[in-house]
């Protein structure tokens, strides 16, 4: 489950899943001409950013206990998809942010550890 391997490809579906809902969104936003929407768009881009740096981040040498994080905020966009295709609930921004800036710190310290480490 929190396999490398594994959280590739899963991280793939929640790309895939998360680009279907922008599209979803900015359908929605451009026939209904709803502010909201639009806030669900810029949603799901951010979620987007948060399914990419997951699928780079699956590829580091990570911790057991990172793994497991980065597991449970994969798992946690393929969640927010689901429900927003069944009972068209879109969360808002501040869970797209936090799993953003969660994922974004995450890979920024990564790869500033294994520069060190390349160099020293």
């Amino acid at each position: 489950m929190f396999k490398p391997s594994t959280l590739k490809n899963i991280s793939y579906i929640a790309l895939v899943c998360s680009s279907l809902g922008i599209l979803f969104s900015l359908f929605i936003a451009i026939s209904y001409s709803r502010w909201q929407s639009y806030v669900s768009v810029i949603s799901w881009m951010l979620l987007t950013y948060s399914s990419w740096l997951g699928t780079k981040l699956s590829g580091y040498e990570l911790y057991d206990e990172d793994m497991k994080k980065l597991g449970y905020y994969i798992y946690g966009i393929l969640v927010l998809f689901v429900l927003y295709l069944v009972v068209n609930l879109s969360l808002g921004v501040l869970p797209a942010i936090f799993l953003a800036i969660s994922l974004h710190n995450q890979k920024s310290g990564s790869d500033s550890w294994m520069k060190e480490n390349k160099e020293g």
